[in-house]
């Protein structure tokens, strides 16, 4: 029942979409769905007996009696003529709550121009889709900001905020379908998270296959189904904001660069303050200052390259982001100058970060006078 409300906004004012509906089919698979009517989640159990074919609804807040019962829980049909009422028995107990019919509420039926475009496991999506919500700006203005853009032709699912673009590569996933029109690429919404973190499992291998209409994305899962609406419109030219920029270029272990970007992003709070990377004598920098407090680290790198007439700064959370979800120990760092953005690198994921102008001169002049102390 958990995983059947996971698409019903508890919110929304129409009475019938507050309701999670239940159908047992003839060989006994019992299967619950619930909706906003933007996007749809069908999940089925076979992990039911003694059963009758039939359809019943149940209001979410009458579910929550039903959600404090422990051990076997029985829910027999017990309407009349004048009453609609279903019993559920738990032990000894017996609570009697009202039953709906369901006259509106469905799993939209695919068209004839649907499209099986990728399959991959609920673990791969689920992780990918989570990690990338990250990258997402969440802006009711510009669609395309709220969405993963299924990119089968450059093999990868792209996000991005007006700031970041974070990609995550398709390569080790079964790509059936190679969309060439940019219009009509799968765009899944960010609002499909909190469904898939209860409806998938994260340590699953189970088979999840993509589809998509001329209407509707459709997600389907060895017990569960997932219908969303699908997103027109041209997604971001990523490809043209990408280069194999490498003016400069470093690796650096991944725990030791979170742990000063973490500590970093605690300092800096709200203000828009940026740690700013500079190499001197073939070792990297990074420093920090605000109304408070200055940071000063040396970070360990390998194959360093840096002109040391470079001073660039990046937002600390921004890289604690990219930081906590890259695929690689010792990640690269690259770029080119100090208006232009750095890339990280790692084996399935990717990341753009754009950088943040060092408007104060006397940032600079502080950070060489912390590096005369340090050297």
């Amino acid at each position: 029942m958990r995983k059947g409300l996971a698409a019903i906004d508890k919110k929304v004012t129409l009475d019938s979409l507050k309701k999670l509906y239940m159908q047992v089919e003839e060989d006994g698979t019992v299967k619950m769905w619930g909706t906003d009517m933007e996007h749809f989640a069908e999940i089925r159990t076979n992990n039911a007996f003694d059963t009758s074919p039939g359809v019943l609804g149940i209001d979410i807040d009458d579910i929550k009696i039903i959600s404090k019962m422990s051990g076997e829980v029985t829910l027999e049909d017990v309407s009349t003529k004048t009453q609609q009422r279903i019993n559920i028995k738990c032990g000894k107990k017996i609570v009697t709550i009202p039953r709906y019919a369901n006259t509106d509420i469905f799993l939209p039926a695919m068209d004839d121009t649907e499209a099986h475009i990728i399959t991959t496991t609920e673990s791969w999506l689920l992780e990918t889709i989570a990690n990338l919500s990250l990258f997402v700006a969440g802006d009711d203005v510009n669609k395309m900001l709220n969405v993963f853009n299924f990119n089968t032709k450059r093999k990868r699912i792209e996000a991005l905020d007006n700031h970041r673009i974070a990609l995550r590569s398709l390569d080790s996933q079964e790509i059936i379908t190679v969309t060439e029109n940019p219009f009509d690429t799968v765009k899944l919404h960010v609002k499909c998270l909190p469904v898939f973190k209860k409806i998938m499992d994260k340590k699953s291998d189970a088979g999840v296959k993509v589809y998509q209409d001329q209407k509707y994305i459709r997600i389907s899962g060895k017990d569960f189904t997932y219908v969303i609406r699908r997103i027109d419109g041209q997604y971001f030219n990523i490809e043209q904001m990408l280069c194999d920029s490498r003016d400069f270029v470093f690796n650096a272990d991944r725990e030791e660069m979170l742990k000063i970007m973490k500590y970093n992003a605690d300092m800096v709070k709200e203000e828009k303050e940026p740690t700013i990377f500079h190499s001197e004598n073939g070792k990297l920098y990074t420093y920090l200052q605000t109304s408070r407090y200055q940071t000063f680290d040396e970070i360990e790198t390998k194959n360093l390259v840096m002109d040391e007439d470079l001073f660039i700064g990046f937002n600390s959370h921004y890289l604690v982001d990219a930081l906590s979800v890259i695929d690689s120990e010792n990640p690269v760092f690259r770029g080119s100058k100090r208006n232009a953005p750095m890339y990280i690198d790692g084996n399935e994921y990717n990341f753009l970060i754009l950088p943040i102008n060092i408007a104060e001169e006397s940032y600079i002049i502080n950070f060489r006078t912390q590096l005369d102390r340090a050297v």
